[in-house]
């Protein structure tokens, strides 16, 4: 059983110390064979970087690395080329000013390491062409430019869009030398979370081939089912075993928890990330952190009720080619999806028109840590603490213990922040549906108001074996809390929304909300 490689992103150090590598390399040999300019764009702890890590040893020629793997004996490994690989993780970029300097560093590191002597410059553009000419100049070969993280001193600034803007510009500078030494250059790969409009930051250096939606390269990051059986399968007979359960149990559980991402609607992939955490520690758990920008996304809520919907009900579509990032008009749906909040979950194509694609959230994980990472950020506490909370105000419920269900939503509203309320003070109504329905969420509620608009009620329904629960939310400033309570329990009925469960136990539950006040019913059909 392979040790396996969690955290780690040097393919080389992999390979020679015997860890688990899930080999990727003929969609590798397919782009490094057939083209020369490439972008592609995934969430973080899709090991991008380890991608770009392959390519590397494989544009050095370290034929050794790659014995037993695909690509070995379809590659010429005589060709070596001189490389030049930027991680942008390693790259100051708090202010603009220190992201030039960092720049400047590592190209003059760079040259040094390379035996080339750069004219005294600090204009970045010009020192980065000068080290790709004199590169070629000195080997007599063309050279590799790796990108890794290539928006990182973008997306992580997105709070502050005055230096978002600015390291942009900064960049945009950098990256436009790569098409104007097109001729000295073997291969380029560029990669990151974002893609950004070409007017935004690849105004100049449009020729990039986008590998994100190609079909062809859909499976090129991230684990399919085959490779997780086939790789991890002496992990998932002792997971098994450990928990003395059957396999087909534990691949169901595994896939309910990881699998979901696509790019092309069709193959399905496991975050390699939460794979190894899984198998590392032998538990189920949340392994997948927050990508985007915690506080854009709540600010893009707060600025605009309309992006409520998108969180009562993420899913959404996208017509043509993968949404770009513009900072003109930020769009919510963009960044859930290069963030991996969204993944597609259907293309549609018809000859003659532009490909449709259907977002959803992928899996139970990314579900969990979305609404988990909304409600830390409202009432102030740990992500951690939201699962263990939510799940008592489930037993509730099913309980039948209206005034442990009430406390429940009770403490939520008393730890929410004074300065929470005072920032939604105006659009009290949007923020108590983002605060009830992300629990209800987590609760494992699925929630419908697809043909409704922000103010009026949303049905919710849970589903678990022979019990269905319908919860109606109301909300008033006006009425009080109980004509409240009976109203949302007789819409309930008066709707019909029970009628497609009547042959289940059914629980009909009422929310009442007024500001910093809360109220629940529950009553039994018979």
């Amino acid at each position: 059983m392979k040790s396996l490689p969690i955290g780690m992103q040097y393919f080389k150090e992999i390979i020679e110390k015997n860890y688990l590598y899930v080999d990727k390399t003929e969609y590798i040999h397919k782009i490094a064979s057939t083209g020369k300019f490439y972008f592609l764009s995934h969430p973080r702890r899709f090991v991008k970087s380890l991608l770009v890590s392959v390519l590397e040893e494989l544009f050095k020629g370290n034929k050794k690395s790659f014995e037993r793997l695909y690509i070995y004996d379809k590659w010429n490994w005589e060709n070596t080329y001189p490389i030049i690989k930027v991680d942008f993780g390693e790259i100051s970029h708090d202010t603009s000013s220190n992201l030039k300097l960092s720049l400047n560093k590592f190209l003059k590191n760079t040259a040094t390491n390379k035996n080339i002597d750069l004219e005294e410059t600090d204009l970045i553009p010009d020192k980065f062409s000068e080290l790709i000419k004199k590169l070629h100049d000195k080997t007599g070969k063309q050279v590799v430019v790796l990108i890794d993280e290539y928006d990182k001193p973008i997306i992580k600034h997105l709070n502050d869009i005055e230096l978002a803007e600015s390291n942009r510009d900064v960049l945009s500078s950098f990256y436009q030398v790569l098409k104007d030494n097109d001729k000295y250059l073997r291969f380029v790969f560029l990669t990151g979370v974002s893609k950004f409009s070409k007017t935004s930051l690849f105004s100049e250096l449009n020729n990039l081939d986008d590998l994100t939606l190609n079909p062809n390269f859909a499976k090129i990051c991230g684990h399919t089912q085959k490779e997780l059986e086939k790789y991890f399968k002496e992990y998932i007979d002792e997971f098994a075993n450990n928990h003395n359960i059957s396999k087909d149990i534990i691949l169901s559980f595994i896939k309910e928890w990881y699998n979901g991402y696509s790019w092309n609607g069709k193959d399905f992939l496991y975050n390699p990330f939460s794979i190894l955490n899984l198998f590392g520690t032998g538990e189920f758990n949340n392994y997948w952190f927050d990508t985007g920008s915690p506080t854009l996304l709540i600010d893009l809520i707060m600025n605009n009720p309309k992006n409520i919907n998108t969180f009562l009900n993420p899913k959404t579509k996208f017509m043509g080619s993968f949404p770009s990032f513009d900072f003109e008009q930020i769009d919510l749906n963009t960044i859930l999806l290069q963030t991996g909040y969204l993944t597609i979950t259907e293309k549609k194509a018809v000859i003659g028109k532009l490909p449709e694609y259907c977002l959803a959230i992928p899996n139970k994980e990314v579900h969990d840590s979305f609404y988990s990472h909304l409600l830390s950020y409202f009432t102030g506490g740990s992500p951690g603490s939201i699962q263990p909370m939510a799940e008592d105000m489930l037993k509730y419920i099913i309980d039948n213990n209206e005034e442990k269900l009430t406390k429940s939503f009770e403490t939520l509203l008393n730890n929410i922040p004074s300065v929470l309320h005072e920032k939604i003070e105006n659009i009290n109504e949007a923020y108590y549906h983002i605060l009830f329905s992300s629990w209800l969420h987590i609760l494992g509620f699925d929630i419908s108001n697809e043909d409704r608009t922000l103010g009026e009620d949303s049905d919710s329904v849970l589903r678990i074996d022979d019990l269905v629960v319908i919860i109606e939310y109301e909300y008033s400033t006006k009425l009080s809390l109980d004509t409240m309570l009976n109203k949302g329990i007789e819409q309930i009925k008066n709707y019909g929304y029970h009628k497609a469960y009547q042959n289940k136990e059914l629980i009909f539950v009422s929310i009442a909300t007024k500001p910093k006040e809360v109220a629940c019913r529950i009553e039994k059909y018979n």
